[in-house]
């Protein structure tokens, strides 16, 4: 027997739907999980100034974390929790968690999650006002790690896409704000970032419960000549697929909204994607200055 587990994202329910073919066309669920926030949360959420519809309990974070468990969180009007439940009777396992780091607060936020190694790894915001992003490794028996707060040159504004897991690195897939530019406009760029899956984090003096193998890159989808046209905005990814006995990812783009409209299909081949966080590396030495590529000397080892 075949199940779909994951559901989209629905609010206050879960939905647990066989890939059995029925008869007739009506595709009918087996188990239903209601989950709805209380009633403190609820006026907690709508004193914050938050709408009722807002202040109810979005499913945001739904995997598989073992053959028997399933893990689940949701916003919880703007408080978020998660807790594990049951894959064949859909019963609360357990008691809930915080969602803080794992689950955003707002149903409108993006946010990816992958299970791996018995460890949690989100890329969310932590907070209510979506100031602070992260990518955020918990469970599991290794220690909890956090990208640096409030660091635009970590992220800036990123709207997380997807999150795949590719031998030892966990590679995320978001877009966001250029740094690198000295544009008067802001100019969004999409990129890939990736974490050793078992970095222990930094010392008491340099970047103490945060990653030390965090890196990132810039993704080009674009039409090649003479004058490069960019699709700039990713908006999906997939899992990593095999094409041609390749690792690859087929991911879609489109032009920002003030360019000419136009979307593209790109692929990356993930081989070619870890070799180039083996390059050379940019830097801004002062706020005023330009990017520049790093001399290779000046490259720390290990990265």
């Amino acid at each position: 027997m075949k199940w779909r587990h994951p559901c989209p994202p629905r609010r206050d329910n879960v939905y647990r739907v066989s890939l059995e073919p029925t008869a007739g066309s009506e595709m009918r669920y087996h188990r239903k999980l209601t989950w709805r926030s209380n009633q403190h949360d609820i006026s907690i959420c709508r004193m914050k100034g938050k709408h009722e519809a807002e202040c109810r309990n979005f499913i945001k974070v739904m995997l598989v974390r073992n053959h028997n468990l399933l893990f689940v969180c949701g916003t919880n009007a703007f408080n978020p929790i998660c807790a594990n439940y049951s894959m064949d009777t859909l019963e609360p396992i357990g008691d809930n968690i915080s969602g803080m780091a794992r689950c955003p607060y707002d149903p409108k936020h993006a946010n990816v999650a992958l299970f791996t190694g018995g460890m949690l790894f989100t890329a969310t915001v932590t907070d209510f006002l979506a100031i602070d992003a992260v990518i955020y490794r918990s469970l599991g028996d290794s220690p909890t790690l956090r990208t640096v707060k409030h660091d635009s040159k970590w992220f800036k504004e990123p709207y997380f896409v997807h999150a795949v897991e590719w031998r030892s690195h966990v590679y995320f897939f978001f877009r966001e704000i250029a740094m690198e530019f000295n544009y008067l406009e802001k100019v969004v760029v999409s990129r890939v970032a990736r974490v050793c899956k078992n970095d222990m984090g930094g010392s008491q003096r340099v970047l103490e419960k945060q990653w030390t193998s965090f890196l990132k890159a810039r993704l080009n989808c674009s039409v090649p000549g003479d004058s490069h046209f960019y699709f700039n905005v990713i908006h999906a990814v997939t899992d990593i697929l095999e094409l041609n006995g390749r690792p690859v990812v087929l991911a879609v783009f489109s032009t920002p909204t003030n360019s000419i409209p136009g979307s593209a299909v790109c692929a990356f081949d993930m081989t070619q994607v870890a070799a180039v966080f083996e390059g050379r590396f940019r830097e801004q030495k002062s706020p005023e200055s330009i990017w520049t590529a790093v001399p290779e000397d000046m490259v720390p080892k290990p990265r």
